[in-house]
């Protein structure tokens, strides 16, 4: 398994003035991105503050006691007790079959970065992945893509209610086991294939919700690594939120005034607008008979989109009182619940995380604490054998492939090897027909106006022909050369499917599929910079 790192010229704007520490974004965080001393300086704020860490370290110990690792997980989590340890933190919605592949790179991110500062620091660091168990938003998490015909087909689970959250839903065993039949069902079979599924069907079998589900595939990945899991849905957790979600009510009017200088500051900036809200927005949500639903703060009241009801802050707090469990954060509040909750000594992000963070400062400043370090997670590509194999042959750069511009390449390559001059000769028919027939439309036109319309019919007609021909002589071309053409197709869709960055397509089982349970773990515990370049994974 080789890795090479490219510039792939996409990452410009602030995530390029981020990392190479240009002035104006560092308005933006209270760390500097170019800063070698900045996990140092946070550990010293760090030390200033104290964590609920003994029900903490409780907590991550009744979740990883049911599931296997258990001892792995335990040595972290006994870091977590020591007064000195922090944490790298970085998290994603829980995904079927773990969602898209670029979830499982920020895992990877998280605990190579997590082991690299432990060694740095000489203290106790540990990697912990945010599940985030209340999201609502089912459309981003209830599918994954598998090849069918030669592309990429969305693959549903239906069978889930559209506002609960993902960490209350409950599977239905035997629609889920219809859809993990048909993801097994597109892969083409290898000598992986028959474990993989026995694998994933035993994890289904002890997964009661989906963000079960989730933990239990991010366990199998991770759980040598000793990744710790926290769902921010859990009960458990949302109880030692409380206090945290009462200064969010309390304070709302200064978080929503904070949040709008933040994200107009940013937008000033000339770096657009992650995060567009109404100014009403309260930045939390609320179960509501089973549903999650948004609070919006205005004119002294809690008001709940969707429903007629309306709260006091004192009336909102001592519901909080009663029920933290029905009680969640949004984009906004999130970020800073992890703060309060966890000692964070780096937030692990993606790209669209790192300019919604960018607006948060103001947010943070508030309540008198540091936006930690944020640091972009890994973003990969890899490379099939087969393909690698067809890009040397050819000497063909694989950069345009990544940036998808395939199409292009195709067809420069077809226009160049075609002998024939098809689209010349047919320009040229076109351009005379139409000449030639301008008499005897004007002629129609003289005579009677019906005929002038039927003339027009008549050219249309001839157009048409034309264009038939066009099609047939191209379908020629085209299947004379239908080999190539099938490697340019196999290769943009394996690199940038939907001309899309890959890890956003493909989801981790399809990739095992390929190169094995033990392949998958390589690549997975492989250390790697974080950093705006690209990394090129040749399997």
């Amino acid at each position: 398994m080789e890795v090479t790192e490219i510039n792939l010229e996409v990452n410009k704007g602030f995530l390029n003035d981020y990392v190479n520490g240009h002035k104006i974004s560092e308005h933006f965080f209270d760390y500097t991105y170019t800063d070698d001393q900045k996990y140092k300086s946070r550990v010293d704020h760090i030390l200033t503050r104290t964590y609920q860490r003994i029900a903490l370290a409780d907590y991550f110990s009744s979740v990883h006691e049911s599931l296997p690792y258990a001892k792995e997980a335990n040595v972290q989590i006994e870091k977590l007790r020591q007064p000195e340890s922090v944490v790298v933190v970085g998290g994603q919605q829980a995904g079927l079959l773990t969602g898209p592949l670029y979830t499982v790179y920020k895992a990877m991110s998280i605990i190579s970065l997590a082991k690299q500062q432990e060694e740095e620091l000489g203290i106790p660091v540990v990697p912990i992945f945010w599940i985030a168990g209340e999201d609502h938003d089912l459309d981003e998490i209830r599918y994954v893509y598998i090849e069918k015909q030669a592309s990429w087909k969305k693959h549903m689970y239906n069978d889930t209610p559209s506002v609960a959250s993902a960490s209350c839903i409950q599977i239905n065993k035997k629609e889920m086991d219809k859809w993990l039949n048909g993801v097994f069902a597109s892969f083409p079979e290898t000598a992986h294939t028959n474990s993989i599924i026995a694998k994933t069907t035993d994890l289904l079998q002890k997964s009661e919700t989906i963000t079960d589900f989730f933990k239990q595939m991010m366990n199998w990945f991770f759980g040598k690594e000793g990744l710790l899991l926290l769902d921010a849905h859990d009960p458990a957790i949302r109880k030692l939120e409380q206090n945290y979600f009462q200064l969010l009510i309390e304070n709302i009017e200064d978080v929503q005034f904070a949040q709008q200088e933040g994200a107009r500051a940013f937008s000033d900036a000339g770096y657009g607008d992650p995060i567009v809200t109404d100014k009403e927005n309260g930045h939390l949500f609320l179960e509501v008979e089973g549903e999650r639903r948004r609070l919006d703060f205005q004119d002294h009241h809690f008001m709940i989109r969707g429903t007629d009801l309306t709260f006091t802050k004192q009336e909102l707090v001592e519901l909080l009182k009663a029920f933290p469990n029905r009680f969640s954060n949004n984009v906004v509040t999130r970020p800073l619940m992890q703060e309060w909750l966890l000692p964070v000594l780096s937030f692990v992000s993606g790209p669209g995380e790192l300019l919604y963070w960018a607006t948060l400062k103001k947010v943070f400043q508030h309540f008198n604490v540091l936006v930690p370090p944020v640091v972009p997670r890994a973003q990969l590509t890899f490379v099939p054998v087969s393909v690698k194999k067809w890009l040397d042959e050819n000497e063909y750069d694989i950069l345009p492939f990544i940036q998808g511009k395939t199409t292009e390449l195709q067809e420069s390559w077809l226009q160049d090897v075609t002998q024939f001059p098809v689209q010349e000769v047919i320009n040229r028919v076109r351009t005379q027909i139409t000449d030639d027939h301008l008499p005897l439309r004007q002629l129609a036109q003289e005579m009677d106006p019906t005929l002038a319309e039927l003339s027009k019919k008549n050219l249309a007609i001839l157009k048409n022909q034309i264009d038939f021909m066009e099609r047939k002589m191209n379908f020629f071309v085209r299947q004379s050369h239908e080999h190539t053409l099938s490697k340019f197709h196999e290769t943009g869709r394996w690199l940038a499917p939907f001309n899309r960055p890959q890890e956003r397509i493909i989801h981790p089982i399809l990739l095992m599929n390929v190169i094995g349970e033990d392949g998958l773990q390589r690549l997975l515990s492989k250390e790697m910079s974080l950093n705006d370049t690209h990394k090129i994974v040749y399997l």
